[in-house]
């Protein structure tokens, strides 16, 4: 039976593909500072995908796009921005440690 197995699939250089596991996607969070919370008209937010533009967008703040990663936690704590919209769990974590209230975005 194994030879016939090599001669049907192994050995005829027919290759199976494993499936593909569907990855959770990732839950857009956003933290802002508690002084400038929440981001509205006249506001910006540091955003690093497509929804969390769009997110910034429907808070009437202008979503400034893929903003320096390492410097956005510590201008959101110095008020130059007021908010983070991203997925990235160390740019969240430093966030708060800078003092951001960081929560799951309502969609």
């Amino acid at each position: 039976m194994r030879s016939l197995v090599c001669m049907l699939m192994v050995c005829s250089g027919m290759a199976f593909a494993q499936p593909a596991i569907a990855a959770e996607p990732a839950v857009e969070t956003i933290c802002t500072n508690p002084k400038d919370d929440p981001p509205g008209p006249d506001t910006t937010v540091a955003c690093y995908s497509d929804a969390g533009c769009a997110l910034a967008e429907t808070l009437g703040a202008e979503p400034i796009r893929d903003y320096d990663v390492g410097s956005a936690p510590f201008a959101l704590a110095r008020g130059k921005i007021s908010a983070i919209i991203a997925t990235s769990k160390d740019l969240i974590k430093t966030a708060q440690a800078n003092g951001a209230k960081c929560q799951p975005a309502n969609k």
